[in-house]
């Protein structure tokens, strides 16, 4: 009886590997186990199976057996076996360069993911950000020179869950669901206006107060209308201004006043630099203490990350440091406006 032997089929896997040719036709290989590269990268760069099974804590022999798994799931020699060293093949030495380039790039990769705990993503609010914390940045470096901060400005609500954010500062009244709020100082809002306004007005104190009918009122959108409740405060709750201009951002609000446009109500650390400088000035010896305020936002999970609290602490510590400055500018500065409203003409 003749048995006929049947004729495998074309994607019939063979029995067993074994390493072709160079230029033998055969397809590109899968990507083999990526800790064969790891093992021929160190045999590569040292040239020897010993030195690499010592740096990977594994036998000379293992090393040997990791080595020819790749070359037959490659299908090509990568090393020489001379007698008593090995060499790279040209396949090897092509294989080495890119083992070397791409574990170079994984390490890069893997130190700045472990760098990303020291950069602190901060989100505040513009006028904030630009009037009193960016100037003050190189003191935090100073003091942790180990973490990065990175300031992005907005007024839009944060959600950490959502956003790439570490911590943000923004005004309310401390109620934000699922978030750790700190307020940053006990601050006050009190009216500001440039120079030349004040002096154009006749706004030296509070017997004054009926010239802001002929005026115009300076407002951010965003907050209630606090003139009222200053207004009330100063016994003249009835005077209504000439009219309102309003902006969607204090910067935008302050910038106007600095120009002239107007009068407006602000807190000492949005304008503590403009009235060191004399950009804007106190009209009224008046201010208006609110349950509303500026609040440093954390995410509950990760509130205690040391770089956060560092952050935070600072913070308060920094709007604590300027608060105290405003007591000791304050009185210097009743005796200049008194000595302003003598030389105008008012008594």
């Amino acid at each position: 009886m003749i048995t006929r032997q049947a004729k495998p089929a074309d994607n019939a896997v063979a029995p067993s590997a074994s390493i072709r040719e160079p230029g033998s036709g055969v397809g590109a290989p899968k990507l083999p186990p990526l800790n064969l590269f790891r093992t021929f990268h160190e045999a590569a760069r040292h040239r020897s199976f010993r030195d690499a099974a010592d740096l990977l804590c594994i036998t000379p022999s293992a090393v040997s057996q990791q080595i020819q798994r790749l070359e037959v799931l490659l299908g090509v020699k990568l090393f020489r076996r001379l007698p008593r060293r090995i060499e790279l093949t040209r396949q090897g030495a092509s294989l080495a360069t890119a083992a070397g380039e791409a574990i170079a790039m994984l390490q890069t990769a893997c130190e700045q993911i472990a760098q990303q705990d020291s950069v602190l993503r901060v989100d505040v609010a513009p006028g904030l950000g630009s009037s009193w914390l960016v100037s003050r940045l190189p003191g935090f470096r100073a003091k942790h020179p180990d973490v990065t901060i990175m300031l992005q400005a907005s007024n839009e609500p944060v959600d950490f869950t959502r956003q790439d954010v570490d911590l943000a500062i923004r005004w309310g009244n401390g109620r934000w669901p699922g978030v750790q709020a700190t307020r940053l100082v006990q601050d006050a809002v009190f009216p500001v206006c440039s120079p030349g306004f004040r002096d154009r007005h006749g706004l030296f104190g509070l017997n004054d107060l009926p010239a802001l009918r002929t005026v115009t009122q300076l407002h951010v959108t965003a907050q209630g209308n606090t003139w009222s409740d200053w207004l009330a405060t100063a016994g003249h709750g009835g005077i209504v201004f000439r009219d309102v201009q309003h902006f969607s951002d204090a910067t935008l609000m302050l910038k106007a006043a600095m120009h002239g446009h107007g009068i407006c109500l602000s807190s000492y650390l949005l304008v503590e630099q403009d009235l060191m400088s004399k950009r804007l000035v106190r009209p009224f010896d008046l201010d208006l203490g609110l349950s509303e305020g500026y609040y440093v936002l954390t995410n509950p999970r990760r509130g205690e990350q040391p770089s956060i609290v560092w952050f935070r602490d600072w913070l308060c510590q920094q709007a604590r440091q300027s608060l105290t400055r405003r007591s000791r500018w304050q009185h210097r500065d009743r005796g200049e406006t008194a000595r302003t409203s003598r030389r105008s003409g008012v008594s």
